[in-house]
């Protein structure tokens, strides 16, 4: 499903408007060119760099031309919010920044007419690893990010009109500065937040999800009402853990889609950061509302009328196999990325042996492995990497479990276009016995957790394995993996 934005949104930043300043496009025959610029100028201190389109991820919807970045929907099989306006997510991959900022202004350069938009969403990382929420530019304006950091990651959100013609994108340029001081030491560790939700299943196996998902049988996600929390495709950087009280079982999963009812509705944030229905209270879905209590007119953001009071979609998987449940009902969902810039999180083994607890995980090289902090995205110090050649010679994270479990592995690397776009992961259990061999492009996703898959592993030292053999003229990153 793709985000709703508002039809009518303006490109435009800092309150400087395109095209002189009017409300609508100019005109539905030939496009406006529309230059976004800071104003008044940033201070000498300020971080500028620019975006390069060829860098950054996104479904086929998205075309690259001589002129700029095209979005270009077709028939791809959404969620019913998806179709009232249809919308497109390109994320860049993340950069590190030479000094701390805490606001960053986007100055895109773009070309629209009435009824498209264009929307930049900006999240920052903690000193501990986790990512805050994007923070939405939905009326231009400057982003004021949760905390200051040095690593910061910007995505484009863009709204094609009622015929399908979406905007073209031809520079993405930002300002990043610390307004409000340092506050990356300030930011406070918090319990994740819990409340009771109404879930529905999602189904709708072979569609596509907002973050360029493919749903299949038995998949494993769930969607929320906001794309503030929509994590990377394959990524675990938002994650809830819901639980069902008739069959006292749990699971815990990434944001993968957006719904539903809403799509700008993140209800578990307090009313001074919710985007929209501010006077609700915090944790309740403005469908709940709407369903149980008549508020706004008893009418979702798209004017439909709820058939249920859904704050949380389930896919397959994770409703009937993991949960349980045969029908849509009421459960309890952590939000676990709501703890203040504190990752709530497995055993992460770092490529870093002093940085891990070596009884409970650790990494073992074979071969020439380099260490690096060229490329932004990594986690802890550094990361390693290897040219791929016909040999397997792998970095190797073992990790320890003291009973049997099944068990989700997730992998990090950061991205470039030297890496290989079939690194092999190969996951063997305690018994030595090959349980997969799965193949990740490192060209993209770096900068977060990829999940690989989960497994039911021993007791006693399991392994994940990144091997060399692969296609040669590349690198392999051996970054992180965590096991949870």
């Amino acid at each position: 499903m793709h985000s709703k934005l508002r039809s009518t949104f303006m490109t435009m930043m800092l309150g400087v408007s395109l095209a002189g300043g009017a409300a609508v496009a100019e005109g539905s025959q030939e496009p406006a060119t529309k230059s976004l610029r800071a104003s008044p100028p940033g201070s000498a201190s300020a971080v500028r760099w620019t975006e390069e389109l060829t860098t950054g991820e996104g479904t086929g919807e998205f075309v690259r031309t001589g002129e700029g970045l095209v979005y270009e929907p077709y028939n791809v099989m959404r969620r019913p919010e998806g179709l009232r306006t249809l919308t497109g997510l390109y994320t860049f991959p993340a950069r590190r920044l030479e000094q701390p900022v805490d606001t960053v202004r986007p100055l895109l350069r773009a070309k629209s007419t009435f009824g498209m938009g264009v929307e930049v969403d900006v999240r920052v990382r903690s000193a501990s690893g986790a990512w805050s929420e994007w923070s939405i530019s939905s009326t231009g304006e400057a982003v004021r990010l949760p905390w200051a950091g040095t690593e910061v990651q910007v995505r484009l959100a863009l709204v094609a009109d009622e015929h399908g013609r979406g905007p073209v994108v031809h520079d993405v340029k930002l300002e990043g500065t610390l307004e409000g001081g340092d506050t990356t030491q300030g930011v406070q560790s918090l319990a994740a937040l819990t409340y009771r939700i109404y879930a529905t299943r999602e189904g709708l196996v072979g569609g596509t999800t907002a973050n360029g998902h493919v749903i299949k049988s038995y998949d494993r996600f769930v969607a929320l009402p906001s794309r503030r929390a929509l994590a990377s495709n394959g990524g675990s950087e938002y994650q809830v853990r819901v639980c069902y009280s008739k069959t006292a079982r749990c699971t815990t999963t990434s944001v993968w889609d957006v719904g539903p009812w809403n799509t700008k509705d993140d209800y578990w944030n307090p009313s001074s950061v919710r985007e929209m229905w501010k006077t609700l209270p915090q944790g309740k879905p403005e469908a709940q509302a709407a369903y149980q209590d008549g508020f706004n007119g008893g009418l979702d953001q798209f004017g439909r009328r709820p058939a249920n009071p859904a704050g949380i979609d389930i896919a397959d998987g994770s409703f009937w196999t993991d949960l349980g449940m045969s029908n849509n009902d009421w459960v309890d969902v952590t939000y676990l990325w709501t703890t203040g810039g504190t990752p709530s999180t497995g055993l992460i083994i770092d490529n870093n042996n002093a940085a891990n607890d070596t009884t409970k995980g650790y990494i073992e090289l074979t071969g020439s492995w380099t260490a690096a902090t060229s490329t932004a995205g990594y986690y802890g110090s550094n990361y390693l990497y290897a040219s791929t050649a016909p040999v397997s010679e792998p970095a190797t994270f073992w990790f320890y479990l003291s009973a049997a479990a099944t068990k989700t592995i997730d992998a990090r690397w950061t991205a470039g276009t030297n890496r290989s776009s079939a690194a092999p992961y190969i996951i063997k259990n305690a018994s030595g016995t090959t349980l997969a061999t799965v193949y990740k492009n490192q060209q993209t996703g770096g900068g977060a957790w990829s999940t690989l898959g989960s497994w039911s592993f021993p007791a006693g030292w399991n392994k994940v394995q990144l091997s060399r053999w692969a296609p040669e003229g590349f690198v392999v990153v051996a970054d992180a993996i965590q096991v949870r």
